[in-house]
C-alpha cells in the first residue's frame, strides 16, 4: 500500500511539473497559473499558522511579498511574450483566458492584502486586552474569607494572640449561645461561625515581607440571602506602645492589614491573581466593611469575586491592652471588630479577554476573501463573460 501511495504522489507531482513547465498559448500561462495557486495556498497556510501562534507579522510580510513579486513578474513575462508575438508566426500568440486571469488576480490580491490585514487588524486584535462589563442582580451571596496580617517588622501594629481569647464570629447579630451556622437549618439567624477561624497564627511571606496571619475561612454555611445582613468577626491582640515609640519616634494607634477575598480561593490564589489586596485598618475599634459584588475573570484564570470594599471605622476611646505602658498597664486584650455586609445584591461582571479570538480572525478572513473574489471577477473580466 505504501508503494502504491508513493507511486500515486510521484505520478501526480510529475504531471504538475509538466503542466507548469509546458508551452501553452494561454494568457496567463500555465506556469504563472501554477505559481499563483501554490502562492495562494501558502498564503492561507502561513496566515493560519501565524494567527494561531500570534506570531509577529514581519516574517509573513517578507515571504508573501516575495511570492507576490514572483507572480507579478511571471504575469509581466507572459504579457511581454504576447507583445513580441507576431500573428503569422507558429505557434500563434497567447490568448487571454479570463478564468485563469481571475485565479492569478485572486492570488495577487490575497498575497498583498493578507499580510496587511494581519499587520494592522488581526495581529493587534489578537494581542489587545479588552475588558467587558455587565450588570446583573443575584439572589444571594456568600460572605468572604478574611485574613488579618501583622507585619513582623512594624512594631506599631497589634500583636495577634490566641492564648487568652479565641476569635469570635456571628451572622445576623452577636448572640452568645446561638447555634452553629454549619448546623443551623434554613439559615436561621443569628448563628455562630467562630469555628471558621483558624486555630493557630501562621507565618506568611508576601512580596518579600514576613507577616503573622489569622484567617477566617468562609464556607457554604455563611450564606447571605438578604442584603444588609451582618457578619461580625472579632479577633484579640496586645499592643506595645513603648517599643513602637522607640522604633518609630511617635505613637500610633494599633493597626492590622486585612485581605477580604472570595471563599472559593486560597489566600495565595487571591493575592497572586489580583483578586484581593492588603488594606490597612485601625485595629483598636470597630471597622464596618461594605462589600460591593464584582465578579471578575482575569484572562486565563477562573472567575471569582473581587470585592469593592468601603471602610468606615469607629475607634475605641481607651487602650487597655498596652503591655508597654507604665501609666496604664494592660489588664486584658484589645479586640478588632469587623462588621461586614452586602448593601445590595447588584453585581458587576467583568471579563478580561482579547479584542479578537481565533474564530473572529477566521470570520474576518472569510469576509475579506469574498470581497477579494468579487474584485478579481471584475478585474479579470470574468464577471462580464457570457
Amino acid at each position: 500500500m505504501f508503494q502504491a501511495m508513493r507511486h500515486f504522489c510521484y505520478r501526480n507531482w510529475c504531471w504538475f511539473l509538466s503542466l507548469a513547465c509546458s508551452r501553452d498559448n494561454g494568457l496567463p500561462s500555465m506556469r504563472t497559473l501554477a505559481l499563483a495557486l501554490v502562492s495562494f495556498i501558502l498564503s492561507l497556510l502561513l496566515g493560519t499558522v501565524f494567527a494561531w501562534n500570534k506570531t509577529s507579522p514581519n516574517a509573513l510580510i517578507f515571504i508573501l511579498v516575495i511570492l507576490a513579486v514572483a507572480v507579478g513578474f511571471f504575469c509581466l513575462a507572459d504579457w511581454l511574450r504576447r507583445r513580441r508575438a507576431r500573428p503569422k508566426e507558429s505557434p500563434p500568440p497567447p490568448v487571454y483566458a479570463r478564468n485563469h486571469g481571475n485565479t492569478v488576480a485572486t492570488s495577487i490580491i490575497n498575497l498583498i492584502a493578507i499580510p496587511l490585514l494581519y499587520l494592522y487588524v488581526w495581529y493587534p486584535g489578537l494581542n489587545q486586552d479588552v475588558t467587558t462589563f455587565e450588570i446583573d442582580t443575584v439572589n444571594q451571596a456568600y460572605f468572604p474569607s478574611i485574613t488579618l496580617f501583622q507585619r513582623d517588622d512594624w512594631t506599631s501594629q497589634g500583636i495577634l494572640d490566641l492564648s487568652r481569647g479565641q476569635p469570635k464570629c456571628f451572622v445576623g447579630w452577636a448572640e452568645p449561645g446561638a447555634p452553629s451556622c454549619e448546623l443551623s437549618q434554613s439559615q436561621k439567624l443569628p448563628c455562630d461561625c467562630a469555628d471558621r477561624w483558624e486555630r493557630s497564627i501562621e507565618n506568611y511571606i508576601w512580596q518579600g515581607t514576613s507577616y503573622r496571619t489569622l484567617t477566617l475561612v468562609s464556607s457554604e454555611a455563611l450564606l447571605c440571602t438578604v442584603p444588609t445582613t451582618l457578619m461580625l468577626a472579632q479577633a484579640f491582640f496586645w499592643y506595645d506602645s513603648s517599643k513602637a515609640v522607640n522604633d518609630s519616634s511617635h505613637l500610633l494607634s494599633p493597626s492590622f492589614w486585612i485581605a477580604v477575598y472570595d471563599p472559593t480561593l486560597t489566600l495565595t490564589e487571591a493575592l497572586e491573581n489580583d483578586y484581593t489586596r492588603l488594606s490597612l485598618v485601625n485595629a483598636n475599634g470597630m471597622v464596618a466593611i461594605n462589600l460591593g459584588l464584582n465578579y471578575r475573570q482575569a484572562r486565563g484564570k477562573r472567575p471569582a469575586y473581587d470585592y469593592d470594599l468601603s471602610f468606615s471605622t469607629v475607634p475605641a476611646m481607651d487602650r487597655h491592652c498596652d503591655i508597654g505602658s507604665e501609666t496604664a498597664p494592660a489588664y486584658e486584650q484589645c479586640f478588632i471588630s469587623l462588621w461586614l455586609q452586602f448593601p445590595t445584591f447588584e453585581r458587576q461582571v467583568s471579563t478580561q479577554s482579547y479584542a479578537m479570538s481565533w474564530a473572529d480572525v477566521v470570520a474576518s478572513a472569510g469576509s475579506w476573501m469574498s470581497l477579494f473574489q468579487i474584485i478579481s471577477w471584475i478585474i479579470s473580466g470574468l464577471a462580464l463573460q457570457r
